[in-house]
């Protein structure tokens, strides 16, 4: 049997905690995910995403969700590596912002029909 452990009005943020969950070792579910993404104005009024584990690991499940919310799993700034430094564009991406904006294309180009006498 499967309970509720939380509910999230943002489907992205039940998606990552679902797979945080799962990475853990607890069988999970997201409930009315698609609905919510689906009908994005009907979110609340649906209760929105609803995670659901199996009833034994549900305080389990809590307590990880806790520890989430609280930032215990964060990544401390000296692991992150800091930002990642911009990359230059390459000739073949320079080359295909041309040929798009400056001659019109991509391909195939549209013909005319032929004229009739």
């Amino acid at each position: 049997m499967f309970v509720t452990v939380a509910s999230f009005l943002d489907p992205l943020e039940a998606r990552i905690v679902h797979g945080r969950l799962v990475a853990e070792g607890i069988e999970a579910y997201l409930a009315d995910e698609h609905q919510a993404i689906n009908d994005w104005y009907m979110r609340q009024a649906l209760g929105g995403v609803k995670l659901r584990v199996r009833h034994d690991q549900a305080d389990e499940a809590r307590m990880l969700i806790a520890q989430l919310s609280e930032g215990a799993l964060a990544l401390d700034a000296e692991d992150s590596g800091g930002p990642m430094p911009a990359q230059p564009d390459s000739w073949s991406q320079r080359a295909a912002f041309l040929g798009l904006f400056a001659l019109g294309l991509p391909l195939p180009w549209r013909r005319r029909p032929p004229k009739t006498a």
